[in-house]
């Protein structure tokens, strides 16, 4: 065990170089549909056991032509969500906290619409091998439904939160490099996932599937303190003692041993309420126990090394097709369903 401990530092700086030169290798040669090897996704999550920031640093290392861009002011002023005096005051949340709540909501009207979409498109029961289905909100089995990206984009009003020129700006900015729209996700948790807290996000963690990322949540549902609130460990997403600096799981207990609980907050919220988050910092879903949560989220990274890309395949809005048009490169991932045959 003595050994290991000594031995490991060693092998993440090791780590921390080769994936350098990996993921430069990877944008330089980068073609849709390539993703990292095992090995190489490895290499990442563990060079990033050194420290919170240590993917930031790869990605300013080793990225010299860049596959992303960044919109311009005047494209960020068309944002459907985000004033832009607010854009700076974001980024230097972040900075900050490793958060952001964004002083106006998503529209009711958006909102009950992509909520509906969500309770009408195929989900997936996380921890069961069943068909998907749409979430059986009046008799859920498990803890979590996911609804995958083509089901997703099936809103006209969720294409537009995802492809938000204000999100993709504050990303910029804050990351500090050109960005790519590289995930978005969309899930239902409910108060029937005892036991399964580490299979449903329950316990905290740091996101690793890229090296520098930020992402956009948007509450669907009202969040109270017991619909399961996504719950963050403010500062963490710059520093991070010893004990909580690998990769996997970790429980309440460990984050107070730590001395960090009086840094938890929990965020609640009416629906349309949306944030910014760096989920590098340790950060975790609460198990709902007063009714079920649903959440859209959106992701910006600068590059897409790391774990597989998905290309979603959907019916663009006439707005979509505008944002691909004016920002291709951030939505580079659109070009199934944007790009002529």
């Amino acid at each position: 065990m003595a050994e290991k401990r000594f031995i490991e530092p060693f092998l993440r700086r090791l780590r921390y170089g080769k994936t350098i030169r990996d993921m430069r290798r990877f944008d330089e040669d980068y073609r849709p549909g390539q993703s990292a090897s095992g090995e190489k996704f490895y290499n990442l999550r563990s060079a990033m056991d050194l420290r919170p920031t240590a993917g930031r640093e790869i990605s300013h290392k080793a990225i010299r032509h860049t596959r992303g861009a960044i919109p311009t002011q005047e494209q960020a002023r068309r944002s459907t969500f985000v004033a832009i005096e607010e854009v700076q005051a974001c980024v230097e949340g972040l900075r900050r906290d490793g958060v952001y709540v964004f002083k106006e909501r998503i529209p009711e009207d958006m909102v009950e619409r992509m909520r509906e979409s969500a309770l009408k498109v195929a989900a997936e029961p996380r921890g069961v091998e069943t068909p998907p289905a749409p979430y059986p909100r009046n008799a859920p089995a498990v803890g979590r439904y996911d609804i995958n990206e083509d089901n997703t984009m099936a809103s006209p009003d969720m294409q537009d939160y995802c492809s938000d020129p204000a999100l993709a700006l504050i990303a910029a900015r804050y990351l500090e490099q050109p960005v790519i729209q590289d995930q978005t996700a969309l899930w239902w948790t409910t108060p029937h996932g005892g036991g399964d807290e580490s299979l449903n996000a329950w316990l905290f963690h740091q996101d690793r599937d890229r090296a520098s990322f930020v992402k956009f949540l948007c509450y669907l549902t009202d969040v109270s303190p017991g619909h399961g609130p996504h719950t963050v460990v403010r500062g963490t997403h710059r520093s991070v003692p010893a004990i909580l600096s690998t990769d996997g799981r970790k429980d309440d207990d460990l984050i107070r041993t730590a001395g960090l609980w009086d840094k938890v907050v929990e965020l609640t919220g009416t629906a349309g309420t949306f944030m910014a988050v760096d989920t590098v910092g340790l950060h975790k879903g609460t198990p709902p126990v007063d009714g079920d949560r649903c959440v859209l989220q959106v992701e910006f990274s600068t590059s897409l090394f790391g774990a597989p890309v998905d290309y979603p395949v959907f019916s663009p809005s006439p707005l979509a097709r505008d944002r691909y048009q004016h920002m291709p490169k951030i939505l580079q991932r659109w070009y199934r369903s944007l790009t002529p045959a």
